[in-house]
């Protein structure tokens, strides 16, 4: 039907009588381009023209649908839901239909049973007895239930509304609203589109097409980069040229995967481009929408209302629900107490906070953010006697009344940006009030939770910058575009043709028969070569470029493209003569001053010889990654709890000779318990009842396992439990905790060191080498032993505390009766030391790192990769771009 109509101009078109004749477009941005072509198309003597309708197809049939509804035994239903409404009501029905079956992802089935049921309508598509499966059958019975539930609530989603107009118009009951209709932009017609078109023209209405002259390309280029990254950058660089030669012309890069290029692309533009004479980037428009919920205000909102959610129940809250409203703003105090927000936020990582109780939170406030207080007290307020569940349109002015309580977008000025989210975001408060009817009576949580999926879900684009000569778009935004010069890019034989993606429950070979879109190679191929076509009538000068390999990869170029020859494409200006790039080593920092307190304690030490860069940065600059929200099951905790145990064993028993007393007498599992006890109130306070005796049961297993490791050893008494020690080097001053020291039978100590991860505890790789690590105990044993009076120290214990059982590794200069100790003999590096001479030699080395700390020494340098596998900095050593670095 498409190509039997008649075709015209857009000077015929500006002849005809506007108010009887309708524009029909393909969406709304070909809609705004037929207006800016058929507003350059006016000659000199004819300056000001009426303008018909020019809407796309979706705006006209919602419109003969509003006109249907106003007559008489229209059949229409009381209430029209759009297509997140009629996504809830399709998981609805399916959730219940396959209540009995194990149905994954029951959220995708109704996506995919939604676009099924609207292209078994809009292809009229039929399936006989011999074609139906079992997804079929199934997608029956779901789509009866479906439509039994929109007639039980009186409502009709898109798909009916479109039906039923198509009814009326063939019938002769509604008016099409015009008397020429003029398409423009279409590539073909649905059967249920040709039907409704063809009553039109029945009922006298006349069809036509708008033909636009075609632009026949002066020259197609064919580019091959070597990988995607290359290809974009190339892209840009093209881009940036032609608008160096030719600031007013209007230009255009389509890429046929650009959602998934988009940040790729913002950054080879930014590049590429540069910034005017006044420091402002170059203005270009990337046609790429991204779900509303990601822009900060939309976020803020949403963050909000779910913390109101949560503490209008007035119990405890979790920190990150807090503090992902603190840190999004948007409200009283949003830039003036910002700081003050993020030091709550902070407080509640640091100190590994599980739960926030409303009086606390409100404490913080008070100290932090007065205004935000204020507010959210009068939120609180505000609150009161809306806790029972409600209809979403109700929700809806409820979430607009407490946003605004909380001071909510925040004071200051708005960016165009900023008040084109904050109207997005009106509008969807208002499409969800209209799934009253769906939905039904909600809590406040799950209304919050609606909110979100809808917000997720909408995507939003700001409008174009009028002034930008640079378009970014996809295959289909580009379609009926005209440009001076078009780069496109993407063009493998994996996006043009694509890929065939029938819908699963179709039966195939009826949708191969009614040729519905994306069903098979062949109408991917047909639909193809129109937008190949299509594409090379954008502009006169055409670049067509495909990559070579993603990843390890091969690509090949789309089959449109590949009887072109490949031709070279040097970016602008890179014939010029090349330059040496000059660079500054600055790896060294100001000294340490005299009086000012080190953060750190061993730390330092440590971290300076596994890179001193980072340690310059995290101990004397303060960088450090910000700790995540605590978890109930952190490992860190485990490991808290079987230190506290330990430490209250050892307060509590002097020596071995007591622990072999209170074996000898069975009261050893008593005082465990107790222990355990303490140590639980202690470190597992917010963990629940089961969890917490899950925890103490194998804490007791571990405990008893190490002890008997304990009774077996040769005598010993307990000199310090978790003893603080301070260290001076210079201006250096250094805290020291060491988990325990014992007393040997021969007068010299043993250092004992706790650990409670399952990682490798033999420490030789570490301890042997020139800048050792993992220093805690040879650092003790080697100076903190010989500048203090009393004994040397015999020994260096490594211990595990685990449920897979206890295992011991390290040095030892005199018998301590545990397995896994060995001389420093036994280790080829120290082979040729005696004990003295291998703790003069980690003396000397912990003095130079000191040293080099306190000079500034900031190198980026590290002896192994995996020396900064747990670096919480690692962007800021920047190893990514100079692999030289780690050596």
């Amino acid at each position: 039907m498409l190509d039997s109509l008649p075709a015209i101009s857009f000077d015929q078109l500006s002849g005809f009588d506007a108010q009887d004749t309708l524009v029909l477009t393909v969406n709304n941005r070909h809609a705004r381009r037929v207006l800016a072509e058929l507003s350059a198309s006016l000659g000199g003597d004819r300056r000001v023209i009426a303008v018909p309708d020019i809407i796309p197809l979706s705006a006209w049939l919602r419109r003969l649908s509003d006109r249907l509804s106003f007559l008489p035994d229209s059949g229409m239903a009381g209430h029209a839901i759009d297509a997140f409404g009629a996504r809830l009501l399709w998981q609805r029905v399916i959730e219940r239909a396959e209540s009995d079956r194990a149905l994954l992802d029951t959220a995708q089935a109704a996506m995919l049973a939604m676009e099924a049921d609207r292209l078994m309508d809009d292809w009229r598509i039929e399936v006989g007895p011999d074609h139906e499966t079992s997804d079929y059958l199934r997608f029956e019975e779901w789509r009866a239930r479906y439509r039994e539930a929109l007639a039980e609530l009186d409502l009709e989603d898109a798909n009916q509304a479109h039906e039923a107009v198509c009814a009326a118009l063939r019938a002769g009951r509604l008016h099409s609203g015009a008397r020429h209709i003029v398409l423009s932009g279409f590539t073909e017609l649905s059967p249920r589109l040709a039907a409704m078109l063809a009553a039109v023209q029945e009922r006298g209405g006349s069809l036509w097409a708008l033909s636009r002259p075609p632009v026949a390309p002066h020259a197609a280029h064919r580019v091959a980069a070597p990988d995607p990254d290359a290809e974009w950058r190339l892209a840009a660089h093209w881009a940036a040229g032609e608008l160096r030669k030719n600031p007013d012309g209007r230009y255009a890069i389509v890429a046929g995967r650009l959602e998934a290029d988009a940040a790729l692309a913002h950054r080879c533009l930014r590049a590429a481009l540069g910034a005017d004479a006044e420091g402002r980037h170059i203005p270009y428009n990337v046609a790429v929408a991204r779900p509303l919920s990601g822009w900060p205000l939309a976020r803020a909102a949403l963050a909000w209302l779910r913390a109101l959610a949560l503490a209008g129940r007035g119990r405890p809250c979790r920190p990150e629900d807090l503090g992902g409203a603190l840190l999004a703003g948007g409200c009283a105090g949003h830039a003036e107490e910002a700081a003050g927000r993020a030091v709550i936020d902070a407080y509640w990582r640091h100190q590994a906070v599980l739960a926030v109780r409303p009086k606390d939170f409100t404490a913080l406030l008070g100290r932090h953010a007065p205004r935000l207080l204020e507010a959210w007290q009068a939120c609180m307020a505000e609150l009161d006697g809306d806790g029972a569940p409600a209809g979403l349109d109700v929700w809806s002015d409820r979430f607009r009344r407490y946003l605004r309580c909380l001071g909510f977008p925040g004071r200051g000025m708005l960016d165009s940006h900023s008040f084109q989210v904050l109207e997005a975001l009106d509008a969807a408060l208002e499409r969800m009030a209209a799934q009253s009817a769906v939905a039904g009576k909600l809590g406040f949580g799950a209304a919050v939770g609606l909110l979100r999926r809808l917000v997720d879900e909408t995507p939003f684009q700001p409008q174009r910058d009028p002034s930008a000569r640079l378009d970014v778009l996809g295959f289909l935004e580009s379609e009926g575009g005209r440009w001076d010069a078009v780069w496109i890019l993407g063009l493998t034989d994996e996006v043009l043709p694509a890929v065939p993606r029938p819908n699963p429950f179709v039966p195939l070979p009826a949708q191969r028969r009614a040729n519905a879109p994306r069903a098979t190679p062949e109408r991917e191929l047909q639909w193809a070569r129109g937008m190949f076509r299509a594409l090379l009538e954008c502009a006169p000068q055409v670049w067509l470029s495909h990559a070579c390999q993603e990843g390890e990869r091969e690509l090949r170029p789309s089959p449109f493209i590949a009887e072109l020859d490949a031709e070279p494409f040097s970016p602008p200006g890179a014939a010029a003569g090349s330059c040496m790039l000059e660079s500054l080593r600055d790896d060294l920092g100001p000294a340490l001053q005299p009086g000012r307190p080190t953060r750190g304690g061993i730390g330092v030490i440590d971290t300076q010889a596994r890179n001193p860069l980072w340690a310059f940065a995290r101990y004397r600059l303060g960088a450090r990654r910000l700790s995540a929200y605590a978890d109930v099951g952190d490992q860190n905790a485990r490991g808290l709890f079987l230190h506290r145990a330990m430490e209250l064993v050892w307060r509590m028993l002097p020596d071995q000779a007591a622990l072999r007393g209170l074996v000898g007498e069975g009261r050893l599992d008593g005082l465990l318990h107790g222990v355990l006890e303490q140590a639980a109130d202690d470190c597992l306070s917010d963990y629940g009842p089961a969890l917490r005796r899950l925890e103490s049961a194998r804490a007791l297993a571990v405990l008893a396992s190490w002890l008997e490791v304990e009774c077996a050893r040769t005598p010993f008494s307990v000199r310090d439990v978790e003893q603080d020690y301070l260290w001076r080097h210079g201006p250096l001053e250094l805290n020291l905790r060491l988990d325990r020291i014992d007393e040997l039978a021969d007068g010299r100590l043993a250092v004992i060191d706790y650990k409670t991860g399952g990682g490798s505890l033999d420490p030789r790789s570490d301890w042997m080498r020139d800048r050792p690590i993992g220093l805690q105990l040879p650092f003790y044993a080697s100076v903190l032993a010989q500048e203090s009076a009393g004994a040397g120290v015999g020994a260096l214990v490594l211990a595990r505390l685990h449920a897979k059982g206890a295992e011991v590794k390290g040095l030892a200069d005199a018998e301590c009766g545990l397995e896994g100790l060995v001389s420093p003999r036994a280790w080829p590096a120290f082979a040729e030391l005696g004990w003295e001479d291998l703790m003069a030699r980690w003396r000397r080395t912990i003095h130079q790192l000191a040293r080099e700390y306190i000079s500034g020494h900031a190198a980026n340098q590290s002896l192994r990769p995996d020396d900064i596998e747990y670096c919480d900095i690692l962007p800021f050593l920047r190893l990514n771009e100079d692999d030289k670095r780690v050596e």
